[in-house]
């Protein structure tokens, strides 16, 4: 396994080799390793010619300036060590695979990154095979377990869930620019009478911190606010009401994370313990809810209890022939059921099509077979199979899809031809915003990461493995182990900038020059006297080591809560005066973390009586600008610049 990433992660830890490029400049590797397999003749050419949407020679010459050699410029990876893992990962298809997560998307050219990733896979063949890089079509859970009926979502058009400006945002799925909702209110886009949030940590989970709480605070932006959460966090602290949920120990839940196996399953949570308090399931918050807001909207949750939702829900799970029972009933005795009847999902492109699926269809030039005016397949090598779900039913490595979706051209034929009919082209609202996205994998800098000042670094996030984003530092344990996160910078790096462990420096985040010009949409604060627009600034000790490149800088997410309960907060006690409405303060206490809480902070603010590994850390994200990759949205916490100020 080889592993690129920035900083010495687990993952990097349990790898073969690593190699730390320059942040953001992941696609550029995979271009580089994608010319060199082509340049030697190792490339799976059947796959390519039957399989994508171009040919082995239009990719010879799309990729013929993307050297190994223009990569080492790029990222800083030597070109021989790009060149050998190309071939071996040719050699090793069609057992290799591409993985890649948020360290290549979360950037502000992460699109691009993660189509030159995946380009990889099309160039060896390893696309559905077995070890190579496959997917499930259903997320894990069973489709047969489909959930009760539910109301109609909303009708109207709303700039918060359809950013016009995002043109791949809710191409395909809905709601995927979460991190500018506060931004629109402020700047006066949109306006909210009531908001409702659930399982949200906004204020310290999302971008521009000080934005986010000044916009929640402002009743004139948000009339009202119901929080739905397990616990007193910072998005509850800003609600006008909190409806307690239950805890994991008090759910229920029909639940299956990725299938790994490609073979589709069915687990179930149940509740180990009653819920305390007036605490309830959402799935019974929800009925009163609409009991009480009336006009008709109670029909729609007519369900009975959560446990009557429950057996609905899992109504399709089949019988077990040995003990008699199905359903919610099955589940419950043996808490996990797998659909041994579906084969596992490999080349699933290659599925024949039935003489009933192909009665009354028809096949156009380029081979794609409709059925009422519908692809259901395509035409290879004298048979009909299913293909891929794109408009050319074939894996499209250029794609004319979200070239024509960023100029806001009317895609109906190309939505019919891959059969995903729930496909849109982008409304009305969208006219005026056009973005030109290349048809093919390229590489896009990013402008302000070239020319990096001395003082300078690009900050990248990261999650330790006994804490999710926001949701775990109230778990004791968890919160002993992980409680802190100190900026972490390059040993060399360092020394360059006059830093040790343990000295505290003064971090100033800037808004990215590139969306400056193609986000103007963005634009919420003036440029200081040296014209750049500064987000935040934010005072934190540093660690040192060799595991990082040396023009970025890290620091962990899930620290510096300032509500959550005091083992967030890294406090023994709570001050005078300081409980939760509707708690009782003094039943609202833990003898343990009182007595054994070694690790709160005595320094009251001074950092030359901070003592290593105390206190709750620091909120990363009140640095991090909003910055959605301006293609599809998704948030760049990996692309900000910082500068550094040694403090004394």
């Amino acid at each position: 396994m080889v592993t690129f990433d920035v900083r010495l992660s687990n993952t990097t830890g349990n790898s073969d080799e690593w190699f730390s490029p320059f942040p953001g400049t992941d696609g550029a590797v995979a271009l580089g390793m994608c010319h060199w397999i082509l340049a030697n003749g190792k490339q799976d050419s059947e796959f390519i010619e039957h399989w994508t949407n171009v040919s082995v020679q239009e990719l010879k010459e799309h990729l013929a300036s993307y050297t190994p050699e223009w990569a080492e410029r790029v990222s800083g990876i030597p070109a021989e060590a790009i060149k050998r893992i190309a071939l071996e990962f040719a050699a090793a298809a069609p057992a290799a695979t591409t993985m890649c997560n948020r360290g290549s998307s979360a950037h502000l050219n992460g699109f691009y990154n993660d189509r030159a990733i995946n380009l990889l896979n099309a160039l060896v063949g390893s696309v559905g095979k077995k070890g190579g890089w496959c997917w499930s079509p259903w997320g894990g859970l069973d489709p047969i377990a489909k959930t009760p009926a539910m109301p109609d979502s909303a009708k109207t058009w709303s700039v918060l869930e359809d950013p016009p400006e995002y043109p791949l945002a809710n191409v395909w799925r809905r709601m995927k620019v979460g991190e500018i909702v506060y931004l629109y209110l402020l700047q006066g886009r949109a306006k909210l009478q009531a908001y409702m949030t659930y399982n949200l940590d906004s204020p310290l989970t999302w971008p521009e911190e000080s934005l986010t709480q000044e916009v929640l605070a402002n009743e004139e932006l948000i009339n009202f606010h119901v929080c739905i959460n397990c616990f007193y966090n910072e998005t509850a602290h800003y609600a006008d009401i909190v409806l307690p949920w239950t805890t994991f120990m008090e759910r229920w839940d029909l639940d299956a994370r990725a299938s790994y196996n490609l073979r589709p399953y069915v687990g179930i949570r149940t509740p180990m313990i009653d819920p305390l308090g007036e605490s309830k399931d959402i799935r019974d918050f929800f009925p009163m809810l609409a009991e009480k807001i009336g006009g008709g909207m109670e029909a729609a949750y007519q369900y009975g209890t959560t446990e009557d939702y429950m057996e609905q829900w899992a109504k399709e799970i089949p019988v077990n022939e040995v003990t008699g029972k199905s359903g919610l009933e099955r589940l419950l005795e043996e808490g996990a059921w797998e659909n041994e009847k579906t084969d596992p999902f490999y080349e699933p492109y290659k599925t024949l099509l039935t003489e009933e699926e192909l009665a009354g269809s028809a096949t156009d030039s380029n081979g794609v077979i409709t059925k009422d005016g519908i692809g259901i397949g395509v035409m290879v090598g004298g048979q009909a199979m299913r293909g891929f779900k794109t408009p050319s039913r074939k894996m499209e490595v250029r794609s004319l899809f979200i070239n024509k979706i960023g100029v806001n051209e009317d895609c109906s034929d190309l939505i019919n031809q891959s059969g995903v009919t729930k496909t849109k082209s982008r409304p009305k609202q969208h006219e005026g915003h056009d973005l030109d996205i290349d048809q093919m994998p390229i590489w896009l800098p990013i402008d302000e990461h070239q020319s990096l000042g001395q003082d300078e670094l690009i900050m990248t996030s990261f999650k330790w493995n006994v804490h999710n984003h926001g949701r775990t530092m109230n778990l004791k344990w968890l919160a002993e182990i992980v409680h802190s996160n100190p900026a972490w910078l390059n040993t060399e790096t360092a020394r360059e900038l006059g830093l040790k462990d343990g000295d505290w420096v003064e971090l100033t985040s800037y808004y990215s020059e590139m969306l400056e010009k193609v986000s103007p949409n963005l634009n919420h604060r003036e440029p200081d006297e040296s014209g750049r627009r500064v987000v935040s600034t934010m005072r934190v000790p540093i660690v040192t080591m060799q595991g990082l490149h040396p023009k970025a800088i890290a620091m962990s997410n899930s620290c510096g809560h300032w509500q959550y309960t005091n083992v967030a907060k890294a406090k023994a006690v709570s001050d005078d005066g300081e409980h939760l409405v509707g708690s009782d303060p003094k039943r609202y206490r833990d003898a343990d973390w009182e007595r054994n809480m070694w690790w709160e902070d005595k320094s009251n603010g001074d950092i030359a009586k901070w003592q290593q590994n105390t206190g709750n850390g620091w909120n990363q994200n009140r640095l991090m600008p909003i910055a959605p990759d301006p293609i599809t949205g998704q948030q760049a916490f990996h692309s900000t610049v910082v500068s550094l100020k040694k403090l004394s």
